[in-house]
């Protein structure tokens, strides 16, 4: 299995759908497991997000390489569905960014195994907190590259001056 690295080094997303496929094969088969990211892209977009800021994007091809997978002992199949489950389940910006549909290629290498390699387009934030020893500089301070906490409301009071308080909890619909 590959070892968990910094956001630029392998995003975020990278490590939690590598994470999800060593907890969902069978661990004979990690040695033979590497993932890596592929053309790299960034794109400037600074969001102030409270705790912290999302200084942009970071959009690349997350590529996944099963060598020696034994087809006939472990569904190939098997692996493909967890990929899709992870998606649907963590990542909110598929379909805000259109990205492309994960790909998968098969490659014999003898009568029991296969090389199986994924491949897929992932988007996440390049989130930044504030920190005095921080190595990053922006904006005259020092920050590093990590996820801020983020604060959800539990409930809201909307006052108008001439109607009283109106709370709104989460399970109020549009």
């Amino acid at each position: 299995m590959s070892e968990i690295q910094s956001q630029p080094q392998a995003g975020f997303m990278l490590q939690g759908l590598n994470q999800h496929l060593s907890n969902t094969t069978p661990e004979r088969l990690h040695k033979h497991f590497e993932c890596w990211m592929e053309d790299v892209e960034l794109t400037l977009q600074p969001k102030n997000q409270g705790q912290g800021f999302d200084i942009g994007y970071m959009q690349y091809t997350a590529v996944f390489s099963f060598e020696q997978f034994p087809f006939k002992k472990v569904n190939p199949a098997t692996v493909m569905v967890n990929v899709l489950a992870w998606l649907d389940d963590n990542d909110e910006f598929r379909e805000k960014f259109d990205l492309a549909e994960p790909s998968f290629d098969v490659e014999p290498e003898n009568d029991d195994t296969v090389i199986m390699t994924l491949e897929v387009e992932l988007i996440e934030p390049l989130m930044v907190i504030e920190d005095p020893d921080g190595e990053i500089v922006w904006r005259g301070k020092r920050w590093i590259n990590a996820p801020y906490e983020i604060w959800e409301a539990k409930h809201i009071s909307v006052i108008n001056a001439n109607n009283p308080p109106s709370p709104v909890i989460a399970d109020d619909q549009n």
